[in-house]
């Protein structure tokens, strides 16, 4: 096979070569700051939920996670006339430190010659080649996120496809740290969603995950993320009924971007069944820096070009206080109209990669 766009190739290599100030890319290279932080950002940018995320640089491996916003009140008066008071200023935070570790992860990825050479009548082929890879990073830094349960030596993508392995993600570290705040069934039973259920619908859902976050704990940004079969579950209810009224379909339509009271989303690649109350910005990636490393070369042998770039992640919830969620394995749906139930598979089976208001 041909690669005809060859020419437009090697001209981007040397761009990044010097934007990068390295004599080549074709050898694997440290991205030094300020250029690390704006390739993160760009690989943020690319995803419209995850610009609502927390990335954080940090120097260290291990340390104290980071405190984004004050989860306690602080108001208060002190009667500093007797002799025996004085004002103290309220530590905010939570009472047991928690910390991060950050662990080497890689993003690693070929483009076929017949892909990168369709581009080639483009001006601008390096952003597209580039754009392409950094929404990928993204969207794997979401599928972590919400599906990593473990931190494996040697991932294996084919028992683990929604990355399961690769680090523990926030819905873990909510299991783990705060079980109290993360909605399990008992064993060998379900949690069912509908009329006769554990809730009647989403709204309800909704507002008993919000009742779980302390009110001194919410910051006012909180939002539901929703999967999206959940949604269109909900819808289908209504449209069942209304379905043939315009009216109430337009009303249905404003009133589904929200459920117990607070906006809702449905991020990328979020499970189908998945159900989190949260303020977006209380999701944590810490990216170690100096770490990020990188290298773009053409492998003849394969027909492909392969981008390598590697960083030091952990994922972390900064205030356990301030998110709550429903095991999205355990739901399954009743029907209004006979009673039964569809699990509608509820295990870790395609999350999706889109994302829009719910």
């Amino acid at each position: 096979m041909s690669f005809l766009s060859k020419d437009r190739f090697e001209a981007m290599q040397t761009k990044l070569a010097a934007s990068y100030n390295v004599k080549t890319v074709t050898e694997m290279f440290n991205v030094e700051v300020p250029k690390a932080v704006a390739l993160i950002n760009a690989v943020q940018q690319s995803i419209a939920f995850l610009q609502m995320v927390s990335i954080i640089n940090v120097t260290d491996t291990k340390g104290d996670i980071v405190t984004l916003h004050a989860p306690t009140s602080i108001a208060g008066r002190t009667d500093t006339t007797s002799a025996d008071k004085e004002r103290v200023a309220q530590v905010v935070g939570n009472k047991t430190a928690r910390t991060y570790e950050t662990v080497q992860t890689n993003f690693d990825i070929a483009l076929r010659y017949s892909d990168v050479d369709a581009w080639r009548r483009f001006s601008d082929y390096d952003r597209r080649i580039l754009a392409m890879i950094y929404r990928r990073i993204g969207l794997d830094q979401l599928l972590i996120g919400w599906y990593g349960k473990s931190c494996a030596k040697d991932t294996n993508r084919t028992t683990n496809p929604l990355l399961q392995d690769v680090n523990f993600g926030w819905l873990y570290d909510l299991y783990t740290n705060k079980p109290e705040n993360y909605i399990k069934a008992e064993t060998g039973k379900k949690l069912q969603l509908g009329k006769g259920g554990d809730w009647n619908n989403l709204d309800q859902l909704a507002y008993e995950l919000l009742t779980l976050i302390p009110e001194e704990n919410r910051t006012g940004n909180e939002m539901v993320l929703v999967g999206r079969r959940i949604v269109a579950w909900e819808s289908g209810k209504i449209f069942e009924v209304h379905g043939q009224t315009p009216s109430e379909k337009t009303k249905f339509a404003l009133l589904s971007k929200t459920y117990g009271g607070l906006p809702a989303t449905t991020p990328a690649c979020f499970p189908d069944n998945g159900v989190m109350v949260t303020d977006p910005a209380n999701l944590q990636i810490y990216i170690q820096e100096g770490s990020l490393r990188r290298q773009l070369i053409d492998n003849p042998k394969r027909d492909q070009i392969e981008h390598y770039q590697s960083q030091n992640e952990c994922y972390r919830i900064s205030d356990l206080d301030a998110a709550a969620a429903v095991n999205y394995e355990d739901i399954e749906f009743v029907s209004n109209s006979t009673g039964s139930s569809d699990q509608g598979g509820g295990s870790e089976q395609g999350g999706s990669t889109g994302e829009q208001g719910a």
